[in-house]
């Protein structure tokens, strides 16, 4: 997409550093993972300070930020991110343009995809002939299928789809275009992966949707229950590590950044953009609001719920709601009980 493009869609769209006549952008990515040919979107000193956290890179020049205005005004030394990044613009509102922005790139991302014929037929899907695909199946275009994988029964495989080898997908299940499947996982019946994150920002009184564009990756091992969800990243893919465990009915929403080995109760979940180190446990009911940061090995006694953007000290074990140390919960109760009997 020409900058333009991106003055056409919202006026108030101005470049304040670049060479705007050279520049193109093919997607939107995230703050904390910002990748070549796209822009990210900063309107707060929090995604400023933490540009580039989850990404290998030290350096974006092939990348560009959109500020809020407002914002931006506020800012006096921008010479370290002038060496960072390539070019810099700002909008009036950046909630916005998250919207008007992000449904031209899923436009031209999904609404091109032939999700009525399937891959087979069309041949392009890529199937290993040591792999079991049982009738009634659908694999879309583009669709990778690795050997030693068994699909049953019902089970639905939107295009751009990857499959590593060992992985077994029980009846029913769906799978979203470019939802990436690592080895030897368990997807059991019903499951849903990939659906469009529950994002939308509120603006001239109504729920405007941001379109979700960046999928999910599950890493090796990785066992799902059924009828749990999984939904789709935004700007950054959502990630279950490997040999995490997911118990039945659990919700694990946009963006999250689930660690290796973690455990989910049935009935558990993770709101947009919450991450979690290795070895955490959410107990049956248990959550984590969003963008809350669990440390590694922390446990959640059931139907307790990690307050928004909290941070978790790792082995950290908590309850109650909203969840503290579980001493400190225990004495909570015991003092109530007191109170009540008085």
């Amino acid at each position: 997409m020409k900058i333009q493009q991106l003055k056409d869609i919202d006026k108030s769209f101005r470049i304040c550093f670049g060479n705007e006549a050279s520049l193109e952008v093919f997607s939107i990515s995230h703050a904390y993972e910002p990748y070549d040919d796209s822009f990210i979107f900063i309107k707060n000193r929090k995604f400023l300070s933490e540009i580039g956290r989850l990404s290998k890179k030290e350096s974006f020049q092939k990348t560009g930020i959109i500020f809020e205005q407002s914002f931006f005004e506020t800012l006096e030394d921008l010479s370290d991110l002038k060496k960072q990044f390539s070019w810099f613009a700002t909008v009036e509102n950046v909630n916005r343009a998250m919207c008007d922005f992000s449904k031209p790139f899923y436009d031209k991302k999904y609404g091109e995809l032939n999700y009525f014929v399937d891959g087979r037929q069309m041949g392009t899907a890529i199937i290993d002939s040591f792999s079991d695909i049982a009738q009634n199946v659908f694999i879309g275009e583009n669709v990778t299928i690795e050997k030693n994988v068994r699909i049953y029964p019902g089970t639905v495989i939107l295009p751009n789809c990857h499959i590593a080898e060992g992985t077994t997908i029980y009846p029913n299940v769906t799978l979203y275009p470019f939802t990436q499947i690592g080895p030897n996982c368990r997807i059991h019946s019903g499951v849903t992966i990939g659906t469009d994150g529950f994002g939308y920002n509120f603006i001239d009184g109504v729920h405007q949707k941001i379109w979700h564009l960046a999928g999910v990756e599950i890493q090796s091992d990785v066992e799902i229950g059924a009828s749990s969800k999984i939904d789709g990243g935004a700007f950054i893919p959502t990630r279950i590590g490997k040999g995490t465990k997911i118990d039945n009915l659990v919700q694990i929403s946009h963006n999250a950044q689930i660690g290796e080995h973690n455990i989910f109760a049935g009935k558990s979940g993770v709101a947009g953009s919450v991450e979690t180190d290795s070895y955490c446990i959410f107990a049956a009911s248990a959550g984590a609001a969003p963008g809350a940061r669990l440390g590694k090995g922390c446990q959640l006694a059931a139907q307790s719920v990690v307050s928004e953007n909290a941070v978790i000290e790792a082995g950290s074990v908590l309850s109650g709601h909203p969840a503290r140390p579980l001493k400190e919960w225990l004495r909570s109760q015991a003092k109530l009980r007191q109170l009540i009997n008085k």
